[in-house]
């Protein structure tokens, strides 16, 4: 911890300030994210082997639609995936037709550069202007050169394919757009993405790193991906379907879709032993089976590609390849009664995120009506005159030559009257200036009408400040409901499938180490902070426990944690077992607690608590209810309880501690307020903050120096609001 001690008053935020959202800000932004312009530079190399992907001996149908789909899609970044289109087939044909198909890439882009299609017409007008395009084009270099029925009825099916071709990127890409919100595909999205990939694959035809072949290692590692994922079934049916692919492209035994099916299942089998076995599975099964097909020479080329692929296998991380596997959950079958759920909670999500944003406008709107009512002095003025000149002077025969012909020594007179009566609180006939009591015939009059706008003027100020002070505090709680209600809406959608994997896999690790676990679940889940519960229908007691929960943990989530807090019955326990663990590399608190009562009595007004949050830091507090005995105990227990509930509910500080403000303000008893002395620990950075609402002074002893620390604040509950 820091050597010089620094303390934080609460303070509020400044005024006029309104907060906003984070996502209408982020959508504001135009900066390119380093997520967004990894995924475009895969789309680029994606886009640079489809244009170069030949099937059935000489057609090439995927450079069109993909680049036309990303124009349609993306119309300023798809423009430039025109670049890799154009390398890709460079490098896959030469001689006219080559500049055939530049022809068609340049068509197309200076279509859908020039005009906008809507995105209820795409669906008809992409693939049309695709088919279009390539008949067109093909069909010129039929006429400038040789006209043949074959090559007619190959340039009508080439066209038709890529028509169609367009329909499934636009799929694609419609669905990495909404990727990001729904983080899983549809089983018509699935297929869609199933089609790219053998375009993919047969890109890297004939692409090879000395005697290892790039296509063949790719086709076995989504193979082992595939049976590591989905088990035997989908290792075997992905086999089968991805040993079709070099057929497609050239005439290859059919030997190879055998061995593929073979070894997806047999890495299937072996996925439950984790990665190594889903490796070991692929490469016995390839080695099984091209004993008896292949020759030396090809086993060796075989075994390299399978190693190959083994190798990038092992270093895709472990969190990467859950968001794999959950975003191709969704074509699994799944019951009635889980579609039913998901699709209630997707409805729960909707709402929950919609009363946030409610929440959010209503925050900004009182905060509006808050700077909308201040008066700036010269405002109030020039009202309080107003109200004079039409009260007093309205039937007065010196009217017209107090406001119009000696305005400037009126307002003067007047305004004299006014500061005297604001340094004073009331202004007499003596305070009044000489020359402008001898002219107004009615200067008693206007006096006490001074006096009299001057005590409404008091009045107004001060239940518009009452009123702006109340606006202000309902515009922050709304504010930090809108900010608890976004949230939970995101952490339910980011850790909803999440939760329910590592729920499952942690009860069936507990029960693999012979404990007696009936069931276990996830309280809350951070990159710092895990919350976990386990029911024992035996406890074996809380060290065992403690030891089983941080390895099988720390083995699921891929990092080292460790358990800060255990709540456990021992070996007679008979409610559930609950943990709270933290990742490592955090410090660790020793807390005790010791009170007395005042002159020797039973009950201690004062209340002490800590909880841990979610981020990593440690919360201390301390509260001293006013008088003494069981009301004060009372109040102090309370004001913890709510400030405790409100920050592990996930409310900011300072939203939490204006509430409890204002369910003290608003009982109206001046005695019914609390002291609050907080002392956040930062377990990872070690930095503590304090803040103390008329707390007593904290000491800090650190080997043999004292450091005092003081606050200036008053108690919670005194005032409308805390400064």
């Amino acid at each position: 911890m820091s050597d010089t001690p620094r303390i934080y008053p609460f303070k509020r935020p400044a005024e006029g300030v309104a907060a906003k959202p984070v996502f209408a800000a982020a959508r504001k932004s135009g900066a390119i994210t380093l997520a967004q312009a990894l995924r475009f530079i895969l789309i680029a190399f994606a886009a640079f082997l489809l244009s170069r992907a030949g099937i059935l001996g000489g057609l090439y149908p995927f450079a069109a639609p993909v680049l036309a789909a990303a124009l349609v899609t993306y119309p300023k970044k798809g423009a430039l995936l025109i670049i890799p289109v154009l390398i890709g087939l460079y490098t896959a044909m030469e001689g006219r037709i080559l500049l055939v198909y530049a022809a068609i890439m340049v068509l197309l882009t200076a279509i859908f550069l020039l005009y906008n299609v809507d995105s209820k017409k795409q669906w008809f007008v992409v693939p049309g202007m695709v088919v279009a395009a390539m008949l067109v084009s093909k069909g010129l270099l039929m006429a400038l050169t040789v006209f043949t029925d074959y090559q007619l009825i190959v340039s009508i099916f080439e066209s038709l394919i890529a028509g169609g071709l367009s329909i499934v990127f636009l799929v694609i890409f419609t669905a990495l757009r909404r990727f990001d919100v729904a983080r899983r595909f549809s089983a018509d999205e699935m297929v869609c993405i199933f089609l790219a990939g053998i375009g993919v694959i047969c890109g890297l035809n004939g692409v090879s790193i000395g005697i290892l072949d790039l296509q063949s290692l790719l086709s076995r590692f989504i193979i082992m991906m595939a049976a590591f994922l989905g088990g035997p079934g989908a290792g075997a049916a992905l086999g089968a379907l991805i040993g079709i692919v070099p057929s497609i492209a050239q005439v290859i035994a059919p030997s190879v879709i055998a061995t593929y099916a073979f070894s997806g299942m047999l890495a299937g089998i072996f996925a439950n032993f984790g990665r190594i076995g889903t490796a070991i599975g692929f490469i016995l099964g390839n080695m099984i089976l091209a004993l008896y097909m292949l020759n030396s020479a090809e086993i060796s080329a075989n075994l390299l590609a399978s190693a190959a692929a083994a190798l990038v296998f092992f270093l895709i991380p472990v969190k990467y390849s859950r968001k794999l596997g959950r975003a191709f959950s969704a074509t699994g079958l799944r019951s009635a009664k889980e579609e039913k759920s998901e699709r209630l909670l997707m409805l729960a999500l909707r709402k929950l995120r919609n009363t946030g944003w409610l929440f959010r406008d209503l925050s900004k709107s009182m905060d509006e009506l808050s700077s909308s009512e201040s008066l700036s002095e010269e405002d109030s003025v020039r009202a309080s005159l107003d109200q004079l000149s039409h009260q007093l002077c309205s039937r007065c025969s010196m009217r017209d030559i107090c406001w119009e012909m000696d305005y400037a020594q009126t307002l003067r007179g007047i305004v004299s009257l006014f500061e005297t009566v604001q340094e004073s609180g009331a202004v007499e006939l003596k305070d009044a200036p000489e020359n402008f009591a001898k002219r107004c015939p009615h200067i008693k009059e206007l006096i006490a009408t001074v006096n009299c706008l001057y005590d409404m003027q008091c009045r107004t100020n001060y239940w518009r400040l009452q009123r702006q002070s109340s606006s202000k505090l309902i515009s922050s709680q709304l504010a930090g409901v809108s900010d608890l209600m976004e949230k939970i809406a995101r952490d339910i959608s980011d850790f909803g499938d999440e939760r329910e994997i590592l729920e499952r896999e942690l009860e069936k690790s507990i029960a693999k180490r012979g404990m007696p676990v009936d069931s276990a679940g996830i309280i809350s889940l951070s990159d710092k902070s895990v919350g976990v519960w386990a029911q024992f229908i035996e406890c074996p007691g809380e060290l065992y426990c403690r030891q089983a929960i941080e390895e099988e943990v720390s083995r699921l989530l891929g990092c080292e944690f460790r358990v800060h807090e255990a709540i456990c019955g021992g070996k007679d326990c008979s409610c559930r077992c609950n943990y709270q663990l933290l990742a490592a590399g955090a410090h660790t608190l020793t807390l005790g607690q010791a009170q007395l009562a005042k002159d020797g009595k039973s009950v201690n007004g004062d209340t002490g608590s800590t909880i841990l949050l979610d981020d990593g830091r440690q919360l201390l507090m301390i509260s001293d209810g006013m008088g003494s005995g069981s009301k004060a105990a009372a109040e102090s227990s309370a004001a913890i309880s709510l400030i405790s509930r409100l920050l592990e509910a996930g409310f900011q500080q300072s939203t939490a501690i204006d509430m409890l403000n204002a369910v003290l303000a608003l009982r109206g008893d001046a005695a019914d307020f609390v002291t609050l002395d907080i002392c956040v620990v930062g377990l990872y950075d070690g930095k503590v903050d304090f803040i103390k609402t008329g707390g007593s002074s904290s000491y800090i002893k650190r080997g043999g120096t004292v450091k005092v620390i003081n606050g200036s604040s008053l108690p919670v509950g005194m005032l409308t609001s805390v400064e």
